[in-house]
Order: C-alpha cells, then structure tokens, then sequence
C-alpha cells in the first residue's frame, strides 16, 4: 500500500497567534486565540492546530501541481480520491505561517479559478474533557461499572424485534464489507476470532492495526461485538457474522485523519461505513466526501454510510455535526415500541430510530458488558443493511433505506417531544 506508506506526519506544532479565518459551507469561521489555547470565535469549542492545511480540487488536479501551489509548503498527501474532486494534505515549512499560508490559497482560490482550488482549511483536532469525549464521540456508550455476571443478563431484544432471525434464513451477511470507523477493535475476543479482517488500520499511528492501544479504547469493540459476534450459542450472536470486517481505529477528529480514513473503507470497497459517533462541529470536507461516497459509491449504488444521531435530547440543526449530512443513513435510538428515545437527538435528517437500550456486547478486556444509545443503533442498523445487502447486493441507498423503513416503521422524524 503505498497510499498509506507515504502517509506520514510531522509532529503536531501550535499555530500562529494571528485569526484563522476559513470557509466552511456558507459561513466563514474564525479560530482565535485565548491564553493558550484555541477556540471557534462565538463559541466554547476548543481546538487544536498544527502546520498542515487541507485543500479541495477539482480532480484532475494531480500532486505535483498541489506542491506547486505555495512555497511554504513542503509535503502534499493524497487524503481522497473522489468522483469530482481529491483532498490533499500540505505540511508547511514553518507552523507560524499557517494564517499566511491560508490567506494565499484562499487568495489563489478567487482570483485564480484555472488552478482548480475549490476549498482552503486548517487541519483541525477538536478537543474535548473525558466526559465530554464520552458525550460527543463515545455517545453515552456504556455503562462501565457493570460486571460480567449482571451484562449477561441483558438481552438483545433488537433481533426478534427486527425479524432478523428470519433474515439469517437467507443469509447472515456474507460478501458484504462493512468498514467501522472507531477507536481500536480487539479482535482476540472469542467473539471475534472467527473474523481475519480484510484490512486493519491505525490512522493515528500509522500501523496495519486496529487493535487497542490505550484504555479508552472500549468503543470500537462494542460495535464490532454487535455487527460480528459469532453464533457459537455463547455470549451473543452478531446481526452479520459472515460479512468481512474492515476495522480503521481513528480515536481523535483530526480532519485529516477522518478523511483518510473514509479513504481507506472506499479503497477497500466497502458497502458500509459505520460511524457510531460524531464530533462537536461540522467541517464541510467530511460532508463532501459522505455525500460523494453516498451518491456514487458502489458503482454508482451508493456507499451506505452510518452515522448515529447523537444522546443529547437535541433537535440536529443544519451543519451543526456529522448528524446533519442529509445523504448519510443518520439513526436515533428508540426502545421496543421502536418510539424515539427521551435522549436521543432528532430532526430531519434522521432517518430511523431502532433499539437503543441497554444490551450486551463485548468488551475489549476479552469479556462482555453493557451497550447502549444511538451508537448502538447506528451498529443495529449497519448490521440489518448487511442481512438486506447480502441478499439483494443490486439495491441503491434509496432502495436499501425502503426496504429498512418497512422493518422499522419509523416515527415522525422531526418531532421535538421526547417518547419513550
């Protein structure tokens, strides 16, 4: 893979004290500088920056024409590939011209339309507290005080309530590729030893592995346990343990970082794309490269690509995280009357609303725990498109979300009052 082997990084460095000003969608955000840290001017939002810049082309804007593009650029990554465009990485020479750097290519951008720059960013890391991780990536995921003994006790109410037993009749998701895109998957669980993934990265690290490397790395292993558990009348049985796994372990929100990584589940022709989590705000080039897969990946079918809607009771509003990219499978949580759960966010961009109460999954201590939320749901839904997928592999994402529509039943979308 020599995509990935030229994909290396320079130590993340602090940015110039000067306004990073740049488009995004309509509006034009400004990070500022309080004390030491960085923020999105109107706003708590804290992030950090380094000396790399990412650009939108039009897509027969090759690299060495990128690396021409500015003297205070010394490297050009590939970062993706799309149908229209590419996004490409540029480290500069010097972090403390990152402001300048921005305003020349935006210069270049508006008054030199021929060179094909279509959209100037930082590379931006949003950052969070623990607990603020838990609520905007890890979506209230779990309960980790819960011991083996009392998650064995917790079903899985979702597959009888989702007719998927039947669904196993035809099928249990063979030759369907479902990418999760998380923090590490510990695929030594008993659970997991019948997957060899088709591929397994750490964007982070710069590794051919997935698996877990710090001990926050709980999420990605609770997904995988409900999409892949194997049926070996122990523990729990997965929605579609015969679809291939491609596990890319992406723990922060590095934009680079993210578009590799959507990269990587296209190059490895993925049908599925399972993201149970979000960030704290939404930066156009991962809207781009969603709705690029999502209309025509899969030779045009569409790339499913699942995104969970978010736990804090909140109505999604436009641009406001990846919840609100209208071409992904967005999905709330409900309980059994398959009624939005009082927690879960809503809006119009949500498509469905399926189980997400407590459930046991595995952990990635090799034992079982407790699951739950709209990263559960977003992990029920990816499985039950694998089951509908495997067995009809011809269906687009329009076709695919009628056919979950009519197993779901989902409620009105849009409503503001809380159902349980």
């Amino acid at each position: 893979m020599i995509f990935i082997a030229l994909f290396i990084f320079f130590t993340p460095a602090v940015a110039s004290e000067k306004k990073i000003i740049f488009d995004n969608f309509s509006d034009q955000l400004q990070i500022i500088k309080r004390d030491a840290s960085y923020y999105v001017q109107g706003t708590n939002i804290q992030v950090e920056l380094t000396n790399r810049v990412i650009i939108k082309t039009i897509n027969n804007i090759k690299k060495q024409d990128v690396l021409g593009f500015h003297h205070g650029v010394s490297q050009v990554t590939e970062l993706f590939q799309g149908t229209q465009s590419n996004f490409y990485l540029l480290t500069l020479h010097n972090e403390n011209r990152l402001a300048q750097v921005l305003f020349d290519l935006q210069n270049i951008q508006s008054t030199h339309p021929k060179k094909g720059i279509l959209l100037v960013q930082p590379d931006i890391l949003q950052l969070h507290s623990k607990a603020e991780i838990q609520v905007s990536i890890k979506q209230y995921s779990s309960i980790k005080t819960t011991k083996p003994d009392n998650a064995s006790k917790v079903e899985s109410p979702y597959l009888e309530l989702l007719n998927i037993p039947s669904l196993w009749k035809k099928t249990k998701g063979k030759n369907i590729k479902i990418a999760i895109v998380d923090d590490g998957v510990f695929l030594e669980h008993s659970e997991l030893k019948h997957i060899t993934p088709l591929f397994s990265y750490d964007v982070e690290n710069k590794i051919m592995s997935s698996m877990p490397i710090i001990s926050n790395d709980t999420h990605g292993t609770k997904v995988a346990g409900i999409i892949f558990s194997s049926h070996d009348n122990i523990g729990i049985d997965g929605i579609a343990p015969e679809a291939d796994l491609i596990s890319i372990r992406q723990p922060g929100t590095w934009t680079s970082n993210t578009l590799l990584s959507f990269q990587l589940a296209n190059l490895m022709d993925a049908q599925i794309i399972n993201c149970s989590w979000h960030s704290q705000f939404l930066l156009q080039p991962i809207a781009d490269i969603v709705d690029d897969l999502a209309k025509n990946g899969r030779q045009g079918k569409g790339t499913v690509v699942v995104i969970s809607a978010g736990n804090n009771g909140q109505q999604i509003t436009r641009n406001s995280t990846e919840s609100a990219i209208e071409s992904a499978i967005v999905v709330g949580a409900s309980g059994k009357t398959l009624k939005r759960l009082a927690y879960s966010n809503y809006g119009p961009t949500v498509d469905f609303y399926t189980y997400g109460k407590r459930v046991k999954t595995t952990l990635s201590s090799g034992g079982y725990g407790v699951f739950s939320g709209t990263s559960l749901a977003a992990a029920v839904i990816s499985g039950l498109s694998a089951l509908l997928l495997s067995d009809n592999p011809e269906l687009t994402v329009e076709q695919l979300s009628t056919q979950l529509k009519i197993i779901i039943k989902p409620q009105v979308n849009n409503s503001s009052k809380p159902i349980s």
